[in-house]
């Protein structure tokens, strides 16, 4: 074997002009298509990762509509309850159930002073999620907690937050009144795709700076729960509370801002009725895996609900069609290279009849003459699929080069729209080679069947 290896190592310095230039195709099928299916994986890891998670679904409750002119009257409960979500943990493949509330009275929310310079006031749209749902989704996340029902305890009439105990604060009581109490902040998660958003396009329109969102964590905002920029939905009775910012996760409503469950709860039972606390808006199904994802969507249908599809279908079809189709343009490139490997070994064969003749004359096997046109074949195509890989790789950080300089900002921009993985790098090594072992299969019979009696006499 090792003869063998010396023999096509030999053979490729003395042919190294006629196999580079064969090679030429390979390389640049072999760049495109391994920049193809980067630059699929960067994007799907992206789109399916960041903007659509797919190890989970949201559960809505079926419900039928009649539109009346502008308007749709719903025909059916849109609320969902316990009994929801033991039918929903019960579904094979689903190992976590976490129901999600709406705020239904409304809120406004001030603040901003300590990041752009002044207070903004703002109609705030909330939902309230299982804290247990975001757990380890980012650090610091152990802060997304319950918080003791204020009414639970008696407060503790303060100055300023001095004298206060540590994370908590002193401002307006509760239910409002005179003077002010300590009071605990009440944990608040947002969207990355809020921050994109506005750093992608709200801070051009209106000025203002971009925000890290490092830097966000534990900016704080009033909000008065019951309170209306639209006069005719405002309560008689307001709610006050002081937001903390703990973190960001696409587990949040995309717009708006998300409160543990329990708090929710509170003020819809507040300005509703007590049943308020066990009616769900939608229940978030995390799967076991990826693959199980359609087969668990099916089964909830099954029970009569519906499965919210928010793009992710869409977008990962359009995603797998995009790479199906440059892959397939790429590997006709890599096919056409192929037969001009074949025909640059039909020449070499040709001009080498002496020297296959004299081996085949000492002994050598027609299976050795094989290996060694076939081992010269897939040392070509590693060598060409390794400057075609090093090529795309070089290719995809110049895109991104210029993406970053030159393309603004928009929302979810990503500093790489590669992922070149150890897989994939394997999988172009392993097309070049076969491709080229391909293209010199019929080359290596030919000259395995060599007479070399009739070569070396020349007849």
């Amino acid at each position: 074997m090792s003869s063998l290896g010396a023999i096509v190592r030999g053979n490729l310095r003395n042919n190294a002009v006629h196999f580079a230039l064969a090679s030429v195709g390979v390389i640049v099928g072999i760049a495109a298509f391994a920049f193809f299916l980067a630059l699929g994986a960067g994007v799907r890891e992206v789109v399916l990762g960041k903007i659509f998670p797919l190890d989970q679904l949201e559960v809505i409750a079926k419900s039928m509509t009649l539109d009346v002119g502008p308007v749709s009257l719903g025909l059916a409960s849109d609320v969902l309850d316990e009994k929801a979500a033991e039918q929903l943990r019960g579904v094979a493949g689903v190992r976590g159930v976490y129901p999600k509330m709406k705020l239904t009275a409304p809120a406004i929310g001030l603040g901003g002073k300590q990041i752009i310079g002044n207070d903004i006031r703002t109609e705030l749209i909330i939902d309230g999620v299982d804290p247990a749902l975001v757990q380890g989704d980012f650090s610091g996340s152990d802060q997304f907690r319950e918080v003791p029902d204020p009414l639970a305890t008696t407060p503790t009439a303060c100055t300023d937050d001095a004298a206060c105990p540590k994370d908590m604060y002193c401002g307006k009581p509760y239910k409002g009144g005179p003077g002010k109490v300590c009071r605990d902040y009440v944990p608040v998660i947002a969207s990355p795709h809020m921050l994109e958003i506005y750093n992608g396009s709200l801070r051009r329109a209106y000025n203002l700076p971009r925000l890290n969102p490092d830097f966000l964590i534990g900016v704080t905002l009033d909000m008065q729960v019951g309170a209306s920029m639209v006069q005719a939905a405002e309560k008689d009775e307001l709610l006050y509370e002081k937001l903390k910012l703990v973190g960001f996760s696409d587990k949040a409503v995309p717009l708006g801002v998300t409160l543990p469950l329990s708090q929710v709860a509170r003020y819809n039972v507040h300005f509703g009725a007590p049943e308020a606390a066990t009616r769900y808006h939608s229940i978030i199904v995390k799967i076991e895996s990826k693959d199980q994802v359609a087969a668990v969507a099916k089964a909830i249908e099954e029970l009569g609900f519906e499965v919210t599809d928010g793009g992710a279908e869409q977008a990962g079809f359009l995603i797998s069609v995009f790479v199906l189709v440059f892959s397939l343009l790429s590997t006709i490139i890599v096919g056409i290279a192929a037969v001009n490997i074949m025909h640059v070994f039909f020449m070499l064969v040709y001009e080498r009849q002496r020297e296959i003749g004299i081996m085949r004359a000492v002994g050598a096997r027609r299976s050795d003459i094989q290996r060694i046109i076939l081992g010269e074949a897939a040392c070509v195509g590693l060598i060409a699929g390794a400057i075609g890989v090093g090529l795309a790789y070089a290719t995809s950080r110049v895109f991104d080069y210029i993406s970053a300089q030159h393309l603004p900002d928009f929302p979810y921009k990503p500093e790489t729209y590669f992922a070149f993985s150890v897989d994939l790098v394997a999988l172009a090594l392993g097309f070049a080679a076969g491709f080229c072992v391909l293209g010199a299969w019929l080359p290596a019979r030919r000259a395995a069947r060599m007479d070399p009696a009739a070569v070396l006499t020349g007849r």
